[in-house]
This record gives C-alpha cells, structure tokens and sequence, in this order.
C-alpha cells in the first residue's frame, strides 16, 4: 500500500511540472514579415487600361514584437516595376509602404501574374519572399501577337504575315478607315466582327530594297473602347541573291 501511495505521489508531481512547464511564458518573438492583406495583389477581372499598366499600393509590416525587420533587396520579376518603398528598416509594428506598376502588353487579354521578390533580414537571417500581382485582363478586342512580324523578307519576293483579332463581346463591332502603310492588309473598311469571332488579318509587303522594314495597320471602329488601333509591322529585307538566299544565287 506504501508502494502504491508513493506511485501516485510520483505521477501527481510530474504532472504538476508539466503544467508548470506549459504555462511558461512564450519566448518573445522578432522581427516577422508580413504583407497587410495577403502576399498575393489580384486586380480581378478588369479592362485593359488605357496607360499600359495597373498601379497597387503594397503595405509591408514587421509583425514582430521586438527586433529591427530590415528590407535589403526588392527585385520586380519581368513586366511588373516598383518605387522604393518609404522605409526599409522597420521596427515592431511599423508599416513600409511601396508603389508598384503591373504592365500589360497590347496583345494581352485574359489571366496575368507576375511576382516581386522581396529579401528581408533582422541581421542574422535572411528570408526570401514573394508578392504576387493577379490581374485577368478583358479587352473587347484582342490580338494574336501586338505586331506583324516579317521573317523572310527579300528584295522582289512577297512576304506575308498574319495576326489573329477576335471579338470578346457580345455584340457586333465594326471596322471602319482602314489604313494601311508600306503594306497591303485583307481588312477592308466596313467589316464586321461577330461576337467571339476571330478574324484573321493577312499583311503581303513586296521590298524593293534592302534593310529594315516597318510598316502599320491602323483602322477604326465603333466600339469605345477600340475607336483606334494600330498594328505596328516589323522586318529585315536582304538582297535576293545574298548569301542569305544561296538557292538563289545558284
């Protein structure tokens, strides 16, 4: 019965010290990064903008409760640029506030993500993070490719290329004042796009010299957000019995 007493005794005091134990107050965390919102920016969907390119406000914080969070390199990936943000050392609880700028091409038209890498550290160690900007673009018209691009271009040979243009609404739109320079197009004014129609349009360019070509499609229409559009045409001309061309010159 002594035996069994002090068993108990023994469990009673180890279980004591382990609630002990339990309640101690945790260690006192240091710097945290934080993105105030979430790491990832999405635009949702939205229309092309007219400037080239969606602005966000980013908020980061040291969610720490003591300690110095140091932002040492901020590093926008391709298609997206950023301003320094206000503060680059933050204490607990400081917020760093930084403009970024998400580019959208001229052909571009549905989902788009790029990131920023951020690398922050509180002296000792250094952490890699990565802010994500969303956006799904809808454009009433979208392209295959921004421009016409001419791959075989030679003095006296016709050359061609195509582009895609398909209409994302649900109504009608019509082309109007067709223009093109340099280059002959299958557009013709008074066109009409149907709905998720796709049209493709066929540039032909005939060089009589040498050296670089440019040329533009630029047309009309009644929709408002596309009342001008301009294609712009690229490419290199060589002489048709270059060494290029040796079959030619045979």
């Amino acid at each position: 019965m002594k035996t069994f007493f002090s068993a108990i005794v023994a469990v009673a005091a180890l279980t004591t010290a382990a609630c002990a134990q339990n309640t101690k107050a945790p260690a006192s965390p240091g710097p945290k990064f934080e993105v105030i919102g979430g790491e990832t920016y999405d635009w949702g969907k939205v229309k092309a903008p007219k400037e080239g390119f969606l602005e966000a406000t980013i908020r980061m914080r040291n969610a720490g409760e003591s300690g110095v969070l140091k932002l040492v390199e901020i590093r926008p990936g391709c298609g997206c640029t950023k301003t320094d943000p206000d503060k680059t050392e933050l204490n607990a609880g400081e917020v760093s506030t930084m403009n970024v700028k998400l580019n959208i091409s001229p052909s571009q038209n549905g989902p788009l993500s790029k990131n920023i890498t951020v690398r922050s550290t509180d002296g000792k160690d250094t952490a890699t993070h990565y802010l994500i900007l969303k956006a799904d673009i809808v454009r009433a018209l979208s392209m295959s490719q921004p421009y016409f691009a001419f791959s075989d271009l030679k003095v006296g040979s016709e050359s061609t290329s195509t582009i895609k243009i398909t209409n994302n609404e649900t109504v009608p739109i019509k082309v109007s004042e067709v223009l093109a320079d340099g280059m002959a197009v299958n557009l013709a004014k008074g066109k009409v796009i149907k709905p998720n129609e796709s049209l493709e349009v066929v540039a032909r360019v005939t060089p009589s010299k040498s050296g670089q070509f440019t040329g533009k499609l630029s047309f009309k229409t009644d929709h408002p957000d596309h009342t001008v559009v301009d294609v712009q045409a690229y490419g290199m001309v060589v002489e048709s019995k270059s060494a290029v061309f040796q079959k030619d010159a045979k």
